[in-house]
């Protein structure tokens, strides 16, 4: 991840950079208080046919002062461009969800994407797969687990101003067979300007084998957030 970041600053004054970050925040007072907070940012920098993202997310929720849900992901990752429609990627991430036993979950990935149909501003569709190796520092144990990645995501405008993304993520487990995962978000987009949207979105996470035996396997996020895209 290191030497990412550091190619990340070396990069000439021509490459293109692109952000997306979005921000959500719900407060309830009155007979109950609760806070709900999202933040997600993901940047890229693109120089010729190799691109480099930097991801992050944080969420956190509380009820009368107490925290009942605290997750977040930071990641980084290379891809370069072998043809029109395909390339290969390597990517770095560490992620965290406390109220479901993991403390740390470091990922290494490597793989392919295709693209189906890249049509800017009307119809994006396209798959990922490959292998990921996996270490996670959970509240009972420390495990080193083979795993592979398969994602495939699909965007669909409506109109200059609306959109509608889904994607979904499948990650067997070849350590554990019964530890495999299950992520998918739809969400819609509605442009206030050229920069900023409204978004809606439900994402389901689902865990097949928990590392903590009384967390439940699927967790279901519904936030309402303003985007802004430059």
């Amino acid at each position: 991840m290191i030497t990412l970041l550091a190619l990340l600053f070396a990069l000439p004054a021509s490459a293109e950079f692109k952000n997306e970050s979005e921000a959500g925040v719900v407060i309830a007072n009155g007979n109950s208080h609760t806070q709900s907070y999202s933040v997600k940012s993901k940047s890229e920098v693109k120089n010729g046919p190799s691109t480099y993202s930097l991801v992050g997310n944080y969420l956190r929720a509380s009820s009368n002062g107490v925290t009942s849900a605290e997750s977040w992901l930071v990641g980084i990752r290379f891809e370069q461009a072998l043809s029109d429609s395909l390339s290969a990627f390597v990517g770095q991430s560490v992620e965290g969800d406390k109220f479901a036993g993991i403390l740390q979950r470091y990922n290494t990935d490597l793989g392919l994407k295709h693209y189906f149909y890249k049509l800017d501003k009307q119809f994006t569709w396209f798959a990922e797969g490959g292998y990921r190796f996996t270490k996670e520092h959970s509240t009972t144990a420390t495990k080193n687990q083979q795993k592979a990645r398969l994602y495939t995501e699909a965007e669909k405008y409506f109109s200059e101003t609306v959109s509608s993304k889904l994607w979904a993520e499948y990650i067997p487990n070849f350590t554990v067979s019964q530890a495999w995962l299950f992520n998918s978000e739809l969400s819609l987009s509605a442009s206030i300007n050229s920069v900023f949207a409204v978004k809606s979105a439900i994402l389901l996470r689902y865990n097949n084998q928990p590392p903590v035996a009384s967390a439940q396997k699927s967790d279901t996020t519904f936030t309402t957030a303003l985007t802004a895209k430059f």
